[in-house]
């Protein structure tokens, strides 16, 4: 899975484009299947990023992931190319059972841009999680977007 992300990671900084919107910010629910650490069990997640697609694109998203037993909350730096594209960055997990908080990190790997697939590799506390999942995002602010008459849409001002 590392080379895989390595080779995703290295397309990405490759690919070189300029397009009309500069910033997109999106936000949508993501569903995990996982089957790594303790048992398989779903996750429901609801995510936000920020995009800049200028030159080399890149992003910052953060999420609040529930399930039966735990609660997460994390933030990730990540880039891609639209229809794919990789992330990386820090959890914080409250374990409702055990009454513990915990840290630690996830690798995430997608396909596709406002619908589509993910893998995520998720690490925390010497367990190693592995997951599956779907997500749809909404688009719903955009910065820089400017008709061909030089206004702008939306009535974003700059």
């Amino acid at each position: 899975m590392k080379k895989i992300i390595l080779l995703l990671f290295t397309i990405t900084l490759t690919f070189h484009f300029k397009a009309t919107a500069q910033t997109v910010w999106t936000i949508g629910p993501m569903l995990h299947y996982s089957f790594g650490g303790e048992k398989r069990h779903f996750s429901f997640a609801m995510e936000l990023a920020y995009w800049n697609i200028k030159n080399v694109p890149y992003s910052f998203d953060g999420g609040i992931e529930f399930s039966k037993k735990r609660t997460r909350i994390y933030c990730e730096a990540q880039t891609g190319i639209g229809f794919t594209g990789v992330s990386v960055g820090p959890v914080i997990e409250y374990n409702k059972e055990e009454h513990k908080l915990r840290a630690g990190y996830q690798m995430t790997a997608w396909l596709n841009y406002f619908l589509g697939f993910d893998y995520r590799y998720r690490r925390i506390d010497k367990t190693n999680f592995n997951c599956i999942g779907t997500y749809a995002k909404l688009p719903f602010a955009t910065k820089d977007m400017k008709s061909s008459n030089g206004k702008n849409y939306g009535g974003w001002d700059d």
